[in-house]
C-alpha cells in the first residue's frame, strides 16, 4: 500500500493530494453524520471509503496497475453518487445530477470492459469487436445496478428508484370491457387515503428506463471514442490512463523488493 502511494506521488502530486483530500472529506462527513444520528448516511460514507480502495485491491489481488486518472475517477464517482447524491441531497437539489452520473458511469464501464477484454486475449482487437464489447459490458453493469436498486427498495424503506407523477397512462387493466386493448386515462383528480395527489404515481419504472438510456449513452460515447482511436492505431493518453493494465516485468520485480 505504501509503495502504491509512493508511486502515485511520483506520478502526479496533485492527483495524490486529491486522493487524500477526498478521503478526508468523506471521513469528516461520516463523523458529522454520526453526530447527527444519521446512521444511514454514515454507512454510505463508510461504503464510499471502501469503494475508494478498489484501485489498491485491483493492484494487490489482480496484479493490475491502476493509474492515477482511473483511481481518481473511481473515487470521484463514489463520492458524487453516495456522499453528494444521498448524504448531501444533490439528487433532489440538482435536477441533472443523477443523469450526469449515469452517463459518466456508462463511459467508465465501457472503458473497463475494453481493458478486461484486452487483458484476456493476446491478439489485437478489431475495432468492431471492441465496439460491441464496450456496449455489452457497460449495458450489463447498468442492468445489474438497476437490479440492486430494485432489491434495496424492496428490502428497505428506500426510494432509490425515484417516483414520478404522471398525468396520463395507457393501461389494459383500466379497459372497462376487459379486453387486451390499452386505453388512455387522464388523471384529472386522484385521491388516496383522503389526500389529493397531483397525478398518478409511477413507482420508478420511468426512472429505471431513463437511467438505462443514459448509461447506454455514456457507453456509446466510450465505444465511439475507442472505435476511432483503434482505427487510427493508437489510444489517446487520457483513455489509456482510464484503463487498468498489467504491471510490466520491471515494475513486478520492483514491487517484490
Amino acid at each position: 500500500m505504501f509503495r502504491r502511494w509512493k508511486r502515485l506521488w511520483a506520478q502526479s502530486r496533485p492527483l495524490a493530494l486529491g486522493h487524500l483530500m477526498l478521503r478526508a472529506v468523506v471521513l469528516c462527513l461520516g463523523l458529522w453524520s454520526l453526530g447527527r444520528g444519521r446512521w444511514d448516511h454514515a454507512g454510505l460514507c463508510l461504503v464510499t471509503l471502501g469503494l475508494c480502495t478498489i484501485p489498491a485491491l485491483a493492484e494487490w489481488v489482480l496484479k493490475l496497475r491502476v493509474d492515477s486518472p482511473l483511481g481518481i475517477a473511481i473515487a470521484l464517482f463514489a463520492v458524487s453518487a453516495n456522499v453528494c447524491g444521498e448524504t448531501l441531497g444533490f439528487y433532489e437539489r440538482i435536477p441533472w445530477w443523477d443523469e450526469m452520473l449515469h452517463i459518466v458511469w456508462g463511459f467508465l464501464a465501457g472503458l473497463l470492459g475494453f481493458a478486461f477484454l484486452e487483458l484476456l486475449q493476446e491478439t489485437k482487437l478489431r475495432p468492431g469487436a471492441a465496439f460491441l464489447t464496450v456496449l455489452s459490458f457497460s449495458a450489463l453493469t447498468a442492468v445489474l445496478w438497476e437490479f440492486f436498486e430494485f432489491v434495496m427498495d424492496a428490502v428497505f424503506p428506500w426510494d432509490m428508484q425515484k417516483d414520478a407523477w404522471l398525468q396520463s397512462v395507457n393501461s389494459v387493466l383500466l379497459n372497462p370491457e376487459g379486453l387486451s386493448d390499452a386505453v388512455s386515462v387522464t388523471a384529472e383528480s386522484v385521491t388516496v387515503n383522503g389526500v389529493s395527489w397531483p397525478g398518478l404515481l409511477d413507482p420508478g419504472l420511468r426512472d429505471t428506463i431513463s437511467d438505462l438510456f443514459l448509461s447506454f449513452t455514456g457507453s456509446l460515447l466510450a465505444a465511439l471514442a475507442l472505435l476511432f482511436s483503434l482505427r487510427r492505431g493508437k489510444l489517446p493518453k487520457l483513455l489509456r490512463g482510464l484503463m487498468p493494465a498489467p504491471f510490466s516485468e520491471t515494475e513486478v520485480s520492483h514491487e517484490k523488493r
